[in-house]
């Protein structure tokens, strides 16, 4: 068991728990049982494990306007996309590759999201005060959450490119199905 795994999950609660504005540390996503995801399977509960090296409620992913800066929002999203009728487009305007590689969902959409996170993850976080990108690096290798795609041998990975980078050209294609 890695360090930190025992507090993360003892504090494994639902998406209003308080985080701290300051300071250092990791947090969990998870589901309170494993779900049959259309594309996956059934996959465990673990879903994804982040860090943050300021602040804890800036990664808080339930409070993010948009899914162009969450990689968490983005990789459920093109597992939902079918579920929530989400509709990828560009993170903002202008030819940037950025703007589309790190596509958002369309408003509605992503309230949508937000909602369907708010009622189906739990969430938990610990403070770090030093080395967190080793102690997030060894909670990725015991816990094998299934969005994050770096850190263990995910059987997933595969399936999670090919899904987000169908939501990339559906983006520049102007939401358009790709044929």
């Amino acid at each position: 068991m890695a360090p930190h795994e025992d507090l993360l999950l003892s504090r494994m609660n639902h998406w209003n728990r308080a985080v701290p504005e300051r300071g250092a540390g990791v947090y969990l996503y998870a589901t309170r049982e494993p779900l049959p995801w259309p594309s996956l399977g059934a996959i465990g509960a673990n879903l994804y494990v982040g860090r943050s090296d300021s602040s804890l409620a800036a990664r808080c992913h339930f409070d993010h306007a948009h899914s162009g800066f969450s990689t968490l929002r983005r990789s459920l999203g093109v597992l939902l996309q079918n579920e929530l009728d989400l509709v990828p487009r560009p993170r903002a305007p202008g030819p940037s590759r950025s703007n589309l590689l790190n596509f958002r969902f369309d408003d509605a959409g992503e309230a949508r999201l937000t909602q369907w996170m708010r009622d189906t993850l739990q969430y938990a976080h610990a403070a770090v005060d030093e080395n967190v990108a080793a102690v997030e690096k060894d909670l990725i290798a015991s816990l094998q959450p299934v969005l994050n795609l770096t850190g263990w041998k995910n059987p997933n990975r595969s399936v999670l490119k090919s899904l987000r980078a169908e939501a990339v050209r559906r983006a520049a294609k102007g939401n358009e199905a790709v044929s």
